[in-house]
């Protein structure tokens, strides 16, 4: 064998050393130190790099994702509003679930609960029920979820949502260790500053916050985090919202007057035209009885009694309209006044009042005129 072994031996102790060149009792106490030092353990810090560079990019911004907001309180008072974008196009299950427990009347609603864990730099974890307990449904907990890993949790303004349980986090820093019970759903697109002030914060023995950090409300909104605000008078409005309410407003009122006009004519035209329909159709009947003696008379002074009464509504309908035209002839000895808006719409009035009329007298002209026919027939036969 010789001094140094064999060669096979030889070999695997030189494969040994080029592997991990700190395996040895100089490396190892030599990392050690490091790592009482400072905090960071060389190996590990190197491994982790490794592993981040294997590590999948996340997906850049679209504004055509949906979006959520939680308002942040702590201790009572408004902090901020996070804007958070749903990755629905990766993790559709997953980020649905969490947008329905956003969404108002939720049986899970994340509004009204409180981060009951905060690990520095680290991640922040909420969304429990405010009994502690865990809920289930469909919108709730009781699901388990299917981890997809397109989506680490490699940065901060992270949001992760536990594969069983009503928990989500929000990341404070990478936190890779998170993907082992949690699913990455979406990440903060407006209010990041809030992560620093969170982060800060002082915690009890449990790790929970000693100020109260909640969500105020919660729900579906754009990218700005602003659509919840177009109503008049709030916070984020456009300085120009209530000036295209009031357009639109005006418009509208402008169309219906016009929609109105314009059913009034057509409803004008269409009664001359009846009247000039029923009184061909009287003249026809009128010829016809006096053709046949006596009782075609009898059914012609019939016939006319519509014809009369047609015109006479017509004779009224031809003065509303003069009336309405400013053009109406006064009695003699009157004068006449000059048109204004309260006498046009007085005319517009009775204009409407003699419409209503002359349907139903042509309505009883047309029953009358039936029966007549009906006793002509009668005499005829």
């Amino acid at each position: 064998m010789g001094k140094g072994g064999t060669k096979f031996v030889g070999d695997a102790v030189s494969v040994r050393r080029k592997a991990a060149p700190n395996d040895t009792v100089k490396g190892i106490k030599r990392n050690l130190d490091k790592f009482l030092e400072t905090g960071v353990h060389p190996e590990i810090e190197r491994m982790r790099q490794e592993r981040a560079n294997q590590l999948p990019a996340l997906p850049d911004l679209d504004i055509h994702r949906p979006y959520v907001f939680l308002d942040i309180t702590l201790a009572g008072k408004p902090l901020g509003r996070l804007v958070i974008e749903l990755y629905d196009d990766i993790v559709p299950v997953a980020a649905n679930h969490f947008r329905n427990r956003c969404l108002p009347g939720s049986a899970a609603g994340i509004a009204g609960t409180s981060f009951h864990k905060l690990l520095p730099r680290y991640a922040l974890h909420g969304g429990l029920p405010r009994g502690g307990g865990s809920s289930s449904g469909a919108d709730g907990g009781g699901m388990r979820l299917q981890p997809n890993i397109q989506l680490r949790s490699v940065e901060a303004g992270l949001v992760a949502v536990a594969l069983a349980g009503d928990d989500f986090a929000i990341t404070l820093d990478r936190a890779l260790d998170l993907d082992r019970s949690h699913q990455v759903v979406g990440r903060i697109h407006k209010g990041r500053e809030l992560l620093d002030a969170l982060g800060d914060l002082r915690t009890l023995p449990d790790d929970s916050p000693v100020q109260r950090v909640a969500v105020q409300r919660a729900g579906p909104t754009n990218h700005l985090g602003n659509h919840e605000e177009l109503r008049e008078g709030g916070q984020g409005r456009s300085a120009g919202a209530g000036t295209h309410l009031k357009d639109a407003a005006a418009r509208l009122q402008e169309a219906a007057e016009e929609t109105r006009s314009a059913l009034m004519d057509a409803l004008s035209e269409g009664l001359k035209r009846k009247r000039t329909h029923d009184s061909s159709t009287a003249a026809e009947a009128g010829g016809a009885a006096g053709a046949g003696g006596t009782s075609a008379a009898g059914a012609a002074g019939a016939g006319a009694g519509p014809s009369s009464a047609t015109s006479g509504a017509g004779a009224e309908l031809q003065t509303a309209d003069a009336a309405a035209a400013g053009s109406f002839q006064l009695p003699p000895g009157q004068h006449r006044k000059p048109a204004a808006a309260p006498i046009a719409a007085a005319a517009r009035s009775v204009k409407a009042r003699l419409l209503d009329s002359m349907l139903g007298d042509l309505g009883e002209s047309g029953s009358s005129s039936s029966s007549s026919d009906e006793d002509v027939d009668g005499d005829g036969s």
